[in-house]
């Protein structure tokens, strides 16, 4: 059973902290709901906090949707959003007080709709007390028109880690089998980013050159961090390669670096949804201890190999 105390952590206001003996969790209830640290006993938090709220959108476009003085920041952690990206309504000033549920081994999460994109974005955790955690999103469309768009769950990573995924090596004949996605910023011979047959990976670095992003057809629905100090963080979720169309050029997972952390994201295919009706997107995290010691593609591919 899970044992839950409301508590302050840092400067983010009151925390719903949460442990099942395997794994402590705290998610905000002043703001967002961010996941804000994950961690197992005696390691590090495998999350990023922007204790210094550094990482903002403070653009006139917010201000003019959604009001004076109300921005976005990314505070850390995990969050939910609607792909594909666009200003400003990605950007949802989500400062406000998170409602929650407890049911058994499950916490749910409510934030209040939005407004302004008549959405509403909440998920919950389900803990299985082996290091396992099962996040339920649910994306509920609010309007009275049709929305579209796919799940689209971020982890902010913690700093000198590894964020990386395998690429298919499915055969389709005479026809492409990979999609390799880069955003404008990135430069395909960063030294932080490596590329092989199977391996898309990115190592997180504080002395890296500004930002980069990269995306994939990650159609094993896999995809794994190793902090520094030696905490695996799995994620799994499910891909529909047959039927599933994607945002971004094809990615169901994507990969964003820049000096201060880097985001592990997975996707769900592309959906419409109808007015009253929701959208849901799974994805199990799984910690558990790993050496430190080496890091090398090959040792990354032989990790991830092992957990699909």
């Amino acid at each position: 059973m899970i044992k839950t105390n409301v508590a302050q952590f840092e400067n983010y206001g009151r925390v719903l902290e949460i442990t099942d003996g395997a794994v402590e969790v705290k998610v905000t209830l002043d703001l967002g709901p961010r996941v804000i640290y994950c961690g197992l006993p005696g390691k590090k938090n495998v999350f990023f906090c922007d204790l210094e709220r550094k990482t903002c959108c403070e653009k006139p476009e917010m201000e003019q949707f959604y009001g004076e003085g109300r921005f976005w920041y990314l505070y850390g952690g995990y969050r939910l959003w609607l792909s594909p990206e666009y200003l400003p309504m990605t950007y949802y000033p989500d400062n406000d007080e998170v409602e929650y549920v407890i049911k058994g081994d499950t916490v749910i999460f409510v934030p209040p709709v939005q407004k302004e994109n008549e959405l509403q974005m909440l998920y919950s955790l389900t803990f299985f007390g082996d290091g396992r955690i099962t996040v339920n999103n649910r994306m509920i469309n609010f309007s009275k028109k049709k929305k579209e768009g796919a799940a689209w769950t971020l982890c902010v990573m913690s700093k000198n880690s590894y964020t990386f995924g395998l690429q298919t090596d499915r055969d389709t004949g005479l026809l492409p089998n990979r999609t390799l996605v880069l955003w404008p910023y990135t430069k395909l011979n960063d030294k932080r980013i490596t590329v092989n047959d199977r391996l898309v990976a990115v190592k997180q670095d504080p002395q890296g050159d500004g930002a980069l992003k990269i995306g994939f057809n990650n159609e094993a629905g896999a995809v794994v961090t190793l902090t520094e100090d030696g905490t695996e963080f799995i994620q799994r979720y499910k891909t529909d390669r047959k039927a599933g169309k994607y945002p971004d050029g094809g990615c169901s997972c994507e990969i964003y670096s820049c000096p201060d952390f880097t985001e592990a994201e997975a996707l769900s295919p592309l959906q419409t949804i109808l007015p009253g009706h929701c959208l849901d997107f799974a994805v199990e995290w799984e910690l558990k201890s790993a050496p430190t010691e080496k890091r090398d593609a090959k040792t990354l591919q032989k990790i991830i190999k092992e957990i699909l």
